[in-house]
């Protein structure tokens, strides 16, 4: 009896470390595909340190947020194929009529900057903004959607209203 108890043991230790084996590749596939499109877009950048890649498009002028602001943006949201998975934008849903939905009101993603609103990876890049800039966020599950695929987002700043709470 105790040699079947020691063999179901080494059994699920097998298969725990199968498992783990398993998350491993695929965070190094996601990690993988990140640089492929990096490399394909001749973009060198290096990851913060929560490994999210800011990519400044255009420096913004105007507040940057901090933690309690509302903060309203624009984004497109695609994969790192290139293919567009989500826009608050009416005129970029247009262009594709699986993604466009005639009923969905196209206006501004507004937030508070520091909340569960967006995700992690959204939240953190506008946290670098200036109001009136733009940046690609290239995210990795783990501050996404936890499913081992990666997203790029294009933001476009648009206002940042201080958390007057706050404010001093």
């Amino acid at each position: 009896m105790k040699k079947a108890g020691i063999v179901i043991v080494i059994l699920l230790m097998g298969i725990l470390n199968q498992q783990c084996l398993k998350t491993v590749d695929y965070e190094k596939r996601e990690e993988q595909s990140i640089q492929d499109f990096l490399r394909a877009n001749d973009i060198t950048v290096e990851p913060t340190a929560s490994g999210l890649y800011y990519i400044e498009e255009k420096a913004g002028t105007g507040l940057q947020p901090v933690k309690g602001d509302t903060v309203s943006i624009n984004y497109i949201t695609y994969n790192l194929n290139g293919l567009i998975l989500d826009t608050n934008i009416d005129s970029v849903a247009r262009k594709y009529p699986d993604l466009w939905n005639p009923q969905y009101n196209y206006v501004p993603f507004t937030f508070v900057l520091g909340s569960t609103q967006a995700i992690a990876g959204v939240d953190e890049g506008v946290s670098y903004m200036k109001e009136g800039g733009t940046a690609t966020l290239v995210i990795p599950s783990k501050l996404a959607y936890h499913n081992y695929v990666p997203l790029a987002i294009y933001v476009n700043l648009l206002e940042v209203k201080h958390d007057t709470t706050t404010v001093k």
